[in-house]
């Protein structure tokens, strides 16, 4: 959730956060060493092992919001994801406080093409496809974006490897990212530091079209559950207006049988 994924089609968190949050390999050569990678190579493996941070699973998430002022609200919800052949597939359900329950959230992040993205709001009864400029709007009132949940900017990004470094300890390569399509993305530029080992994105710079920094994505606790790296707790700071959102996974299951059915219009609004 932007976190993007947080994030990010976002691995690491809704925000794969958005995660995103969002994030999509086999481009490395099988004699080339880890040390060898190109920022392409690195990006597609982050995005491959990291939509939204898992796949054929279910998460139960806590959503906290803080505003200027240090007000904070929370937002109760459920994650499914599932992968099939060319599509992962994303429900973001709402269930609690009682003003944002039966929201719902539906994404089909698509390996070569625009991820689509639907919306469904109780009081409206409807769905409502989230296209356009639309996509720079803030998600559900978090500090994400709907365009922070899918890999569109870095699909449709020049990217380049800076040096490599150390974050909190930890070995990252460090990737810079200019998108090609200026008017319609809402960055000028992203930086993001991705843990080696896991290629989870450990930190992400977000800068506006003046290249100033407008917020930042932090993971601040990576745990593997059953063999998957999962950023357990997220922090999403808007900089500039002062604002925070934190994305806490209470839990996670994995190789969880679900059906694409379940992935529907239909099934969104609960019909």
């Amino acid at each position: 959730m932007e976190f993007r994924q947080f994030l990010m089609k976002k691995g690491a968190g809704v925000v794969r956060p958005l995660i995103t949050l969002g994030l999509v390999l086999c481009l490395f050569a099988p004699a080339a060493g880890a040390e060898e990678l190109s920022a392409d190579a690195i990006i597609d493996k982050s995005l491959e092992n990291n939509t939204l941070g898992f796949s054929d699973a279910v998460m139960q998430v806590t959503l906290t919001l803080i505003s200027k002022r240090g007000t904070e609200r929370t937002r109760q919800i459920e994650i499914r994801s599932m992968e099939d052949k060319e599509i992962t597939r994303t429900l973001v359900r709402f269930h609690a406080p009682a003003d944002v329950a039966g929201t719902g959230f539906l994404r089909f992040d698509k390996k070569d093409a625009d991820d689509d993205q639907y919306l469904y709001l109780p009081a409206l009864g409807k769905v409502k496809r989230i296209t356009g400029s639309q996509r720079n709007q803030r998600f559900m009132g978090t500090d994400l974006t709907y365009a922070d949940l899918e890999s569109r900017d870095l699909k449709n990004s020049t990217i380049k490897r800076l040096a490599d470094a150390k974050l909190g300890g930890n070995a990252v390569y460090v990737i810079e990212a200019f998108p090609k399509d200026k008017g319609d993305s809402q960055y000028g530029k992203t930086l993001t530091w991705i843990h080696k080992k896991s290629f989870v994105p450990l930190k992400t710079e977000f800068y506006d079209k003046r290249l100033k920094l407008l917020k930042t994505l932090k993971v601040k606790r990576l745990e593997k559950k059953d063999g998957h790296w999962v950023a357990m707790d997220s922090r999403i700071e808007n900089v500039q207006k002062k604002t925070r959102t934190r994305m806490l996974i209470n839990s996670v299951q994995f190789n969880v049988k679900l059906g694409a059915g379940e992935f529907t219009q239909r099934a969104l609004s609960g019909g």
